[in-house]
């Protein structure tokens, strides 16, 4: 009974309107843009702290230098605790925001996960580790949806609509970026785009980003003004681009398996925890000291570097360092993401080049900037498999559409070089490796819900009738959306490509069950 009660609220919840789920997405994405941008203000007031204090002549008294690297450590076991007692804040929460859209994850205690993933972060980062608040802003914004969820007491086929939209606008908070913020969302999270989930994306989004620039002056993550040079030729740029995609697609490749391997070493480091946050600790302190470039999301050093003087062989350094420390301190599991530190390898990377370039070729150096943007974008595309929000991320910082076409070219190689070489997408690994050491929760065995699998042309599905699909046990589709029209089918109703297939399944299966029927219907 209550099976049958469960699938036909969902059927149901497919013939109503809309207009109350797009008013919560639009709360929720109001919310999350108050809530990243208090976020981002305490990270940049931390940040600022610590420059100064680090920057202080009283820091030649050994003693306070004692006393600060003990408060390092203190705060190290503190986000140490927090992270142990609620494991679903720790790292970026990309993850674990696919997992709740994958419906194999639950937030049980959602609003003290979100305070702890708040102060965890603020922390964390705000003691120097190489973490980006972008991706713990994506996960606040999931916990404001999940709670809207619970608060007015929506399903769970809502209950998707919502925790995606307050990820998409916790993204385009914290970068100032609304529409990356709804790219990011399809493209990674979903990897398919239908008009309901566009629709609450934006709005969230952009009611995020109207919060954070109207009440808090939030501007995009970084202050850059750059133009396209054209003192080349456009040939001789394109090989240059192609070049630099292929490049920046084995660097991507060095960054997942440092940030892999890393993490099995130091959990596999047979020490205390204490011991292992406190040399983690203990590193940051000394970088805050003598190489504070490498500390942080790493904003400052992106803008500085725009028009500073550094050597390559001393960028190089930086970027080893920085390559380094971020994965260490991703390892720890402390609530802090990879995404800007990932932004930052690939500017450096982008300077190097367009240094070496203004060095072989002669030419000006306003090829260093141009080149750390599509640094930026390339390296990005490299690691996390997205080439739209690379793209359009990178167009939304900087304002300029000249940079599109060397944007795009740039993404293309590098996301076909790093297929080649067979590279998953980052959070898709950290998805599988955080699904084996978090509890899955449990889900009642005769619960069941429905999803919405497109079909694309010259795909499995493609042309076939339902009746010839071998469909897995306990899958049913009950709907068929085409042209805005949508009808229930029959078995000998055929499959065509442009389709959105409404599926019933037990919702214990949908986790394993909703990757493979995306497949059958996209190739």
């Amino acid at each position: 009974m209550n099976s049958e009660k469960t699938a036909e609220d969902n059927l149901k919840m497919l013939q109503r309107g809309s207009g109350k789920l797009y008013l919560l997405c639009l709360i929720v994405g109001a919310l999350t843009g108050f809530t990243v941008s208090v976020y981002r203000w305490g990270l940049n007031w931390a940040n600022h702290l610590r420059m100064t204090l680090f920057g202080r002549d009283e820091l030649e008294n050994p003693m306070i230098l004692i006393g600060i690297w003990a408060v390092f450590i203190a705060i190290g076991l503190i986000v140490d605790f927090i992270a142990k007692k609620f494991p679903k804040t720790s790292g970026s929460g990309i993850p674990q925001v696919k997992g709740i859209i994958l419906r194999q994850l639950d937030y049980g205690k959602w609003f003290w996960e979100l305070i702890a993933k708040f102060v965890g972060g603020l922390l964390g980062i705000g003691c120097g580790l190489s973490l980006g608040r972008e991706g713990p802003s994506v996960q606040l914004g999931s916990y404001i949806g999940y709670g809207a969820t619970k608060l007015f007491n929506r399903n769970s086929v809502e209950k998707k609509y919502l925790v995606t939209s307050g990820a998409s606008a916790g993204l385009a908070g914290a970068f100032g970026a609304p529409l990356a913020g709804v790219i990011f969302a399809l493209e990674e999270l979903h990897k398919f785009i239908s008009s309901k989930l566009l629709i609450c994306t934006f709005m969230a989004s952009i009611a995020s980003d109207f919060v954070g620039r109207r009440m808090f002056g939030m501007q995009t993550a970084f202050d850059l003004s750059i133009g396209y040079p054209k003192s080349i030729s456009p040939y001789l740029q394109v090989i240059l681009f192609v070049l630099f995609g292929i490049l920046i697609a084995f660097f991507g490749k060095l960054f997942t398996m440092t940030l892999i391997k890393v993490q099995d070493i130091y959990k596999g480091t047979k020490l205390p925890r204490w011991a292992k946050v406190s040399f983690v600790m203990t590193t940051s302190f000394l970088f805050c000291m003598f190489l504070p470039e490498v500390t942080g999301g790493g904003h400052e050093l992106v803008e500085e570097m725009a028009g500073g003087n550094r050597t390559i062989q001393l960028l190089i350094v930086i970027f080893i360092i920085k390559l380094l420390f971020t994965a260490i301190s991703y390892a720890t599991g402390f609530a802090g993401g990879i995404f800007l530190p990932m932004l930052v390898l690939g500017a450096i990377l982008g300077k190097i080049y367009g240094m070496v370039l203004v060095d072989l070729l002669g030419v000006g150096r306003e090829f260093i900037p141009h080149y750390m943007v599509l640094g930026m974008a390339g390296y990005f595309v490299a690691v996390v498999r997205a080439p739209i929000t690379g793209a359009v991320l990178i167009l939304e910082m900087t304002g300029n559409f000249d940079h599109l076409l060397a944007l795009v070219l740039v993404s293309v190689i590098a996301y076909y070089i790093t297929d080649l070489l067979g590279l998953e997408p980052i959070y898709e690994i950290l998805y599988e490796r955080m699904a084996k050491d978090v509890e899955v929760d449990k889900v009642e065995e005769s619960k069941k819900t429905i999803i919405s699998i497109p079909v694309s042309g010259e795909s499995e599905l493609d042309g076939k009738k339902i009746s010839e699909v071998k469909w897995a046990e306990d899958v049913l589709v009950v709907a068929i959306v085409r042209s805005e029209h949508e009808f229930i089918p029959k078995g000998n109703t055929v499959i065509e490509a442009g389709d959105v297939l409404t599926i019933l399944l037990p919702e214990r299966k949908v986790h394993f069950m909703k990757e493979e029927l995306y497949k059958m219907g996209t190739n």
